[in-house]
Parts: C-alpha cells; structure tokens; sequence
C-alpha cells in the first residue's frame, strides 16, 4: 500500500508526460523525426484513442516553431487538444471555425476575434508551439497578412491624435459605436474618454485624452469599470475587409520551419467535402484539394489508426484499444486486471480525491498489491494499451462508464464515426466492432433462427 500512495502522491500528470518518451522508442519514431526536421513527410499508424494526441504530443515537443494539428471534426478539438496538453506540459492553441459564411459575421463576432488573436500570435517572435484546427476552420478564409495589418492601428502614449478622426478610423473598420462598452467590435466616447473593445482583444481598452495627446492608455474590467493595469502603447483592431484579392490562407502564417499533422487524412477530406456541401455560397472558400496542397508545402506528417503502405518514414505505435468496462465496482477490478495482464496500470484521475477514492477502491487487486498501478491527476479521454512499454493507460472516467460533463455527450469521436445505419457501409468497408475490434463488413446475409423465419445480419470478417 505504500508505494501505490507515493505514486498517487506524485507531481500531477508526471507519469503521463513521461508517456512521450515511450513513443518517441516506437520503432520508426526517430527516423519520422529526422525526416521531418530534414524538410520531408511522414506516417505515425496505431494511433488508437488518446494515443493520437499523444503521438501528436511527442512531436510536437520537437516542433520549432509551430506544429499545427489538422482534425475531422468540430467537436473533437477540445479533447484533442485536452489530450495533448496532458502528454505535453504545452497548452496549445485553437483555430475555430464559424457555422455560418465568414462574410455574415459581424466585427464583434466571438470567433473571429479569437482567429485573429490566434493570427497575430503566429507573426510574434514567440508563435503557439501547438495549434490544433478543424479542417473546416481551414476551408475558411483569412485575411492575408496586409491586410490584417491595415485592420490594426497602434496608439502610444505622448501620440497627438485627432480622436474625432480615430473614432471615424474605427467606424470604417467594422467597429460599432454605442454608449457603454460591453463586447468585442464596440467603442464608445465620452469627451477626451475613447474606450475600444479590440475585435481580438480580451479586455477593453480606455485611452484618456489633454486635448488631441494621448494622456493614459488602460485596459479595464467592462462589468466592474476597474482598471486592470497601465500600458504605454496599445493596438486597436477592428476587422479587415473581405475581398477576393485579400482572402488568404492559416498557412500563410505559418513560419517556413513548421510542421503540419495531418490526423485520417481520408476523413479530413471526407469532413471538408460535407461542410462545402452544406453552403450555398461558396465564395471565398477553398476547396478541399486547394487547402490539402497548402499544408503539405510543409514538411508533414500522418497520424492515422491504421498502417497503410507508405514510401514515407514510418513509425509503427504497436498500440491496443481497450474493450469497454462494465462500469459495476465489484466487475471493474476484474475487468482492468484481465485487461493489463502482467503490464503496469496507469489511471488519469480527474483530481486529488479521485486518485484517493480509486487507490481504496483498487487496494486488493492484483495490480495493486504487484506495485503495478500507477494514479496520476491528469486527462485522457480515450485509454489505449502500449504493447512495447508495457503500459496500459485509461481515464478515470472510462473505468465507471462516467461521461465527461464538460461536452455533450453527442459528439463525434476523432479516431472513428459512429454509423447511423448499415446503409452508411459498403461491401468491404473496415469498421471497428466495440467488443471485438477491426474487421471488414461483407454486407449482409440471412441466418436462420429458428425453424419459422430467417434473421437478415450483418456479416463481419476478423482477421
């Protein structure tokens, strides 16, 4: 029992970090590294559930200065990018999409404002280590740098400014002026007070006026009117306007030296084709072939769940996923202990008191008392099994078939996408079994249930 509380009293997420160090030995790891640093391309297969964030976690390490990560779906990016920061110690990045057309969004629009912040940060002489995108936030366009500058005005203490002229500045950029300041894209004036929400901004900004001299510039709290500090100079942004000759691209941001993960190639063309197919306008947008060859002018790489035959430096991640547990206290001991065999256990635990409760919990298992369970503080969201590291790791809440109340529960996983019926399958089609795992669907066939009718099923080949 005390070695199981010295590792559940370890620094939080200590043992899940050092998970990249296992991944970097997978055989092909350093050659994918060298041939990326060398300006090439290449494969990571056997990326099964959070093993892919973590893949993605291990090279990102390496990535200097930006390793953007290309997902599917919308509504995998936060987990994706949970995951990573778990296995990476960095917090990365998102890039947001919009729903609607980007020409129907208005300046204080919450998404574009984090877009923008987002391109800002990558022209900085510190750009985001990680940025994780959704392909459909790459469909959509950008301003190209230009033009982004001409949509931003820096104003310093000691400027002489005309503050009529700069709130007319602001009103040509999209900016909407009204009595008190509450949201990204508005402004307001008040004698010699200009208070300006920037459109990336994450606070507003009051700059007091003596006349036409800029006398204080302060960023301040809009609900309590509180000032949160003193600035010598500050940027105001509005938005840029959009026309055909200056929509650009995320990667014309990018610095030459970045690498682009490209995470089921096939699905992120598959999720690009469905998202042009739900606009009725399609100015302005990219086409799905356009974006693809704009992220492998980079040296790239593939993250995929299954090996494909490749010409590419390849790592193979000799990785399992892992059956789903019955969620039944008195089953799940049972359950993990079959599950890791003689293989070292590790649970991410939401916190502190979780990794207390399941230390009790698991304190007569077999993983246990051999000193092979490991409780750590941290997050995965889908568990896999190292084979090489002997290593089996799962999230807390995968154990009692909890959901993660933070998202709905709806939504679709990055590694797979669940079918709404057999007529989403074609013949041969791979498809992943809950219980039993990868196998080819053959179509279907009629089995005979009893002497009265026959049952159509599917039928599904295994290796």
């Amino acid at each position: 029992m005390s070695s199981l509380k010295a590792h559940a009293a370890t620094t939080p997420g200590r043992g899940l970090k050092d998970l990249t160090r296992q991944v970097q030995r997978a055989e092909g790891f350093p050659e994918v590294l060298a041939a990326l640093k060398n300006g090439r391309s290449g494969t990571i297969d056997g990326a099964w559930g959070s093993a892919g964030p973590l893949a993605a976690a291990a090279l990102g390490l390496h990535a200097s200065p930006t390793l953007l990560i290309v997902l599917a779906h919308v509504g995998d990016v936060d987990d994706f990018r949970d995951d990573v920061a778990t296995f990476s110690g960095i917090n990365p990045e998102v890039f947001p999409s919009w729903d609607k057309h980007p020409t129907e969004v208005a300046a204080g629009d919450e998404v574009f404002g984090r877009r923008l912040r987002l391109l800002r940060a990558l022209r900085s002489e510190a750009p985001p280590r990680i940025v994780v995108a959704p392909m459909q936030a790459l469909l959509q366009p950008v301003p190209l740098p230009d033009l982004l500058d001409r949509g931003a005005r820096k104003v310093k203490l000691g400027d002489t400014i005309a503050v009529e002229e700069l709130a007319g500045w602001l009103v040509d950029r999209g900016m909407t002026r009204v009595e008190v300041v509450e949201v990204a894209g508005e402004f307001s004036l008040r004698g010699g007070i200009l208070d300006v929400f920037p459109v990336d901004g994450d606070a507003p900004i009051r700059i007091e006026f003596f006349g036409d001299d800029v006398e204080s510039i302060r960023p301040f709290d809009p609900e309590s009117q509180r000032s949160l500090g003193q600035w010598t100079e500050a940027v105001l942004s509005g938005a840029p306007a959009w026309s055909v000759d200056g929509l650009g691209h995320l990667t014309d941001y990018l610095a030459d030296r970045s690498w682009v993960a490209l995470v089921e190639p096939n699905d992120l063309r598959e999720e690009g084709r469905h998202y042009l197919g739900r606009l009725d306008d399609k100015a302005g947008i990219d086409t799905v072939e356009k974006s693809f060859a704009r992220l492998v002018k980079f040296p790239s790489i593939t993250l995929s769940t299954i090996a494909a035959s490749s010409l590419e430096a390849t790592a193979h991640l000799r990785v399992e996923s892992i059956e789903r547990f019955s969620g039944e206290l008195q089953k799940v001991k049972a359950e993990l202990d079959s599950a890791a065999g003689k293989d070292r256990v590790l649970i991410a635990c939401h916190n502190e008191a979780e990794a207390d409760r399941l230390r009790e919990v698991f304190a007569d298992s077999e993983i246990a008392r051999s000193g092979r369970l490991e409780l750590t503080v941290g997050r995965v969201r889908a568990g896999f099994h190292m084979i090489d590291a002997r290593t089996l790791v799962i999230g807390d809440h995968e154990l009692f078939a909890r959901t993660d109340v933070r998202r709905p529960v709806t939504r679709r996983r990055y590694e797979s996408r669940a079918i709404d019926s057999f007529l989403d399958l074609n013949e041969g089609d791979l498809v992943v079994h809950v219980n039993h795992g990868i196998a080819r669907y053959r179509g279907l066939t009629l089995v005979n249930r009893s002497a009265e009718h026959d049952e159509e099923t599917l039928l599904l080949e295994f290796a």
